[in-house]
C-alpha cells in the first residue's frame, strides 16, 4: 500500500484509496479518478473490527480528490491504487473488474490488520506505562536521555519518547505535549531548563495547581522568545 498520507503503524480508520484512470471509467464517462471511502470502527465486536466500505464515486482529477477532502485532510489516510485501465474486449474487462475488485478487498483487509496493529500497540504501551508510579517521571527520564545521548542510541531513545509521547497525547489531551516535544531540540543549558519547566509545568496541572501551572508557562514563553 502506497501511502500518500497517515502510515501503516498509526492509521485513522478513516482511508481514502483512489487511483488513476486510462482509458474507460466504468463509474462516469471522462473521470480520471475513482475514489473510495473505508471506514474501520475502533469500537470492536469482539475480536472484529466493523468496517463501512462506501461505494466509489468518479472524479475529474486528483486536484478535485484533493480539495474535497482539504478542509478535513488531517482525519484521513490517502492511498493511491495501482492505475485502473478498462481492457478493450469485454470478456477481457468483466474479469479485469473482478480482479480489481479482489485486489481492492484485500487492501482492504490489510488496512483493517494495520488498524488492529495500532489499537494492540497503543493497548500495550498504555498498560507499560501505567505500570509507572508516575508517568511524568519516565518522560523526564527518557527526555535527559534524548539530550544527553548521539546516533544509535539517541534514535532509540526517540522511538521510546514517540510511544510516551502518544500516550501522553491519548491520555492526557490537556497537556501541550507537542510544544515539550519541540523544546528537546533548544540546544544548552536554555533547553534543559526549558524541558525542565514543561515537566513541573505537567506535574502542576495534574495536581490542579493552576497557579503555579501560569507562572511556569509564563517562563516559559520567555525562553521559547530568546530561543527562536
Amino acid at each position: 500500500m502506497n501511502f500518500e498520507r497517515g502510515s501503516k503503524p498509526n492509521p485513522t480508520g478513516n482511508l481514502i484509496a483512489y487511483c488513476h484512470v486510462f482509458g474507460e471509467n466504468p463509474i462516469a464517462p471522462g473521470g480520471k479518478i475513482i475514489a473510495s471511502n473505508v471506514v474501520v470502527s475502533f469500537l470492536k465486536i469482539g475480536d472484529n473490527y466493523p468496517v463501512v466500505t462506501f461505494p466509489p464515486v468518479a472524479l475529474s482529477s486528483k486536484e478535485e480528490l484533493m480539495k474535497i477532502l482539504s478542509e478535513n485532510i488531517n482525519l484521513y489516510d490517502v492511498v493511491q491504487l495501482p492505475d485502473f485501465q478498462m481492457p478493450e474486449n469485454k470478456e477481457n474487462a468483466n474479469q479485469y473488474i473482478q480482479e480489481r475488485m479482489e485486489q481492492f478487498n484485500a487492501m482492504v483487509m490489510r488496512y483493517v490488520e494495520f488498524c488492529k496493529a495500532k489499537e494492540k500497540k497503543n493497548h500495550t504501551t498504555a498498560e507499560n506505562i501505567d505500570q509507572s508510579s508516575q508517568p511524568l517521571e519516565a518522560l523526564a527520564s527518557l527526555s535527559l536521555e534524548f539530550r544527553n545521548t548521539s546516533g544509535i542510541a539517541r534514535e532509540a531513545t526517540r522511538l521510546k519518547m514517540d510511544r510516551i509521547v502518544d500516550y501522553f497525547h491519548d491520555n492526557h489531551p490537556n497537556l501541550d505535549i507537542d510544544n515539550f516535544k519541540k523544546a528537546l531540540t533548544v540546544p544548552g543549558k536554555l533547553g534543559d531548563e526549558l524541558i525542565s519547566l514543561y515537566i513541573q509545568k505537567f506535574n502542576a496541572i495534574q495536581i490542579e495547581n493552576y497557579e503555579t501551572a501560569s507562572d511556569l508557562r509564563k517562563r516559559i514563553l520567555e525562553i521559547e522568545s530568546t530561543a527562536t
